[in-house]
């Protein structure tokens, strides 16, 4: 901390810079306590970029997934004033909940938050609870993973048990891919502002066939407050990075319904009491199958697009309900806009120029606009959302007119590349090599 300081503080678990001017918006002048590891802290720029842009805010490092953790902040901490803690990733959301129950303040509860940290623990918990999902294993081996795959039909996705933003997932075809698949998935995360997690361990789970969907629901004490759903598109290849996320008003009636009770039905499984729940299901021949879950906020891009579509300030409601206060509006139960996110894609290479973004940010419609990469960067294979050189969250009246104003929009920002082989020399004369526009 540095500075003294009376006020309620909120506590954010968690350092992700995409969420500032979102939060500013809703937090206004309340005390911010920011608590990160110093390893993340130092590859996100955190401290740099709070003094920059956030001044006022404060940032505590400490190694927040130890054991015991939460128990030492407070016994560190036992007159700081306290409002609410809120877990910002899923690396955070065992902390915030463990602080939470000592300070006696709502959240997701410890049990609750370990299961959804934990992929392995949530296949076992959602399986227990009714809630369907795809034939799963966990595996130790590629050895492993292939005989499970020769087991059954569709090809596999291999995923780690304790990474976020699609790191490490794989889907291969079948067993002739999975040594391949499983070499990628076990390296260490090339981005290096991504949590590396504290253990490792696998799943191999049969490739589900259908559209995508998240449902996020807003939950105090166990009682559903409010809920969408948002379909999702991901990249095809090995690499299931979302590529577009909609908010559509008009999705039938018949599929929402399936989406949120399939949803509630995890929140009883897991016993999650209170906080935000962002789950990821395929609808395959009609039924609503679990693919992961966060007990956390969904991606900023996607809060914004919530908060728009339904004309409902979410994080505000979300605040109020972490902090134990009543809601002074009662969230409206569809959208009566369209929104959409789109990602874009960028070739490989060392960043020459990024140009565009204001002009792509001025758009109407476009709601915001995140550009991940500058000049002298380098711009890998899309392999996780990390990855990305930009995203953008547009609003319409139809998911057709918010979907052209997003693609005009990543169209109007540039981001040019030059091809790593040709500026090391491997590929000839660099002087003549030409830019790539993406």
């Amino acid at each position: 901390m540095t500075s003294p300081d009376d006020r309620p503080a909120l506590i954010l678990v968690g350092y992700l810079p995409g969420w500032l001017p979102l939060l500013r918006r809703t937090l206004g002048d309340l005390r911010v306590i920011i608590v990160e590891e110093p390893a993340v802290a130092y590859a996100r720029g955190a401290r740099e970029h709070l003094a920059a842009h956030c001044p006022e805010y404060d940032l505590y490092e400490l190694d927040f997934r130890r054991p015991m953790a939460a128990d030492l902040f407070h016994v560190w901490h036992p007159d700081l004033p306290i409002r609410a803690v809120v877990p910002v990733d899923d690396g955070g959301t065992v902390f915030a909940a463990r602080l939470a129950q000592r300070l006696g303040l709502p959240g997701a509860g410890p049990a609750a938050a370990e299961i959804l940290y934990d992929k392995f623990l949530l296949r076992q918990v959602a399986e227990a609870g009714g809630v369907a999902g795809p034939q799963w294993r966990r595996v130790r081996s590629a050895a492993d993973a292939v005989a499970f795959a020769e087991r059954v039909s569709g090809g596999l996705v291999l995923k780690p048990t304790a990474r976020a933003g699609s790191s490490g997932v794989q889907v291969v075809a079948g067993a002739a891919e999975v040594a391949a698949g499983w070499e990628r998935m076990v390296a260490r995360p090339s981005h290096s502002s991504t949590r590396a997690p504290t253990v490792e361990s696998y799943l191999a789970e049969r490739r589900m066939v259908g559209r995508q969907f998240n449902v996020n629901l807003l939950v105090r004490r166990g009682e559903v407050l409010f809920r969408t759903v948002v379909a999702t598109d991901v990249a095809s290849g090995s690499h299931p990075v979302p590529m577009t996320e909609t908010i559509d008003p008009d999705l039938p009636p018949a599929r929402y319904a399936a989406l949120v009770a399939a949803a509630e039905r995890l929140v009883d499984a897991v016993d999650f009491d209170t906080g935000f729940i962002h789950s990821e299901w395929i609808l395959e021949d009609g039924v609503a199958r679990l693919v992961e879950c966060a007990g956390r906020l969904a991606g900023n891009q996607i809060m914004v697009m919530i908060g728009y579509a339904y004309s409902y300030d979410i994080l505000a409601a979300y605040l109020a309900v972490m902090s134990g206060e009543p809601l002074d509006v009662a969230p409206p139960a569809r959208p009566h806009s369209a929104a959409m996110m789109l990602t874009k894609r960028v070739r490989p290479g060392r960043v020459a120029a990024v140009t565009g973004a204001e002009a792509a940010r001025a758009r109407t419609g476009v709601l915001a606009l995140e550009v991940s990469v500058t000049e002298g960067d380098q711009v890998g294979e899309l392999v996780s959302l990390p990855d990305a050189a930009a995203r953008v969250a547009t609003i319409g009246r139809t998911v057709a007119e918010a979907r052209r104003i997003g693609v005009d929009a990543l169209a109007a920002l540039e981001v040019d590349t030059v091809p790593a082989q040709v500026e090391d020399g491997r590929g000839g004369n660099a002087a003549r090599a030409p830019e790539v526009r993406g």
